[in-house]
């Protein structure tokens, strides 16, 4: 009998352990809230400052503080970029405070001169592969014989072939300073890691514009660069 008694009470204290054991996991499934990576200020960032990859901290915050925030899961999504404004530490990095240098206009320009961006042709060919920003270029434009036999008759030229096979190589700028060099993706090339050059961007008068603008649909550009700017 005695057997039996203390058999039904060690059952019983099972049960409640059980029980109270099954109670506080449902509870911890209830209030369970899926997380998100997301990257921190470590330090204050002013504004048109260039990122750095230390300037970050990742975390794991729940999905319902971010839901309505467009936040940045990874430091790859935003390098290369400039702060918009002024961001201080440990706020959560947003995609809307990041740009890209070019969008942000950070380039100086003299008076009485536009930025434009130029697609170069074949930069990986000679010297043009080694430009960067500042450097000082002269920029060529190679069309057909026919089509330049009238265009721009004063700057300097090269014919190769005859008026109607034949190119003209026209030396559309000289000693211009580059403002910014990009990739086929839009980043800034800075060294040889960062890809071909695809295009740049140079500071030009506005009757320059309207010449360059003219030939894109029928000439190829190139650059070369000029003096000890060149790195």
């Amino acid at each position: 009998m005695n057997n039996k008694v203390s058999l039904l009470t060690i059952t019983l204290f099972l049960t409640i352990i059980v029980f109270m054991v099954s109670t506080n996991i449902q509870k911890k499934m209830i209030g369970y809230e899926p997380k998100i990576k997301c990257l921190i200020l470590n330090e204050d960032v002013k504004a048109n400052q260039k990122l750095t990859e230390d300037m970050f901290k990742t975390a794991e915050l729940p999905v319902s503080y971010l839901s309505n925030t467009k936040i940045i899961e990874s430091y790859n999504e935003i390098d290369g970029m400039y702060a918009k404004d002024d961001i201080y530490k440990t706020q959560i990095a947003l995609k809307e405070q990041f740009d890209t240098k070019e969008n942000l206009m950070l380039f100086e320009i003299e008076d009485g001169k536009e930025r434009i961006s130029l697609k170069v042709d074949a930069p990986e060919n000679g010297l043009s592969f080694a430009i960067r920003e500042n450097s000082t270029v002269n920029v060529y434009a190679t069309i057909r014989s026919d089509y330049a036999k009238n265009f721009l008759p004063e700057k300097e030229r090269l014919i190769i072939g005859d008026e109607y096979d034949g190119y003209a190589v026209i030396k559309l700028l000289e000693n211009i300073k580059v403002l910014g060099v990009f990739n086929v993706d839009g980043i800034e090339v800075e060294s040889i890691n960062d890809g071909i050059i695809d295009s740049i961007m140079i500071p030009v008068t506005n009757e320059e514009a309207k010449q360059i603008n003219l030939l894109r649909d029928i000439a190829s550009f190139n650059i070369t660069g000029v003096s000890d700017e060149v790195i």
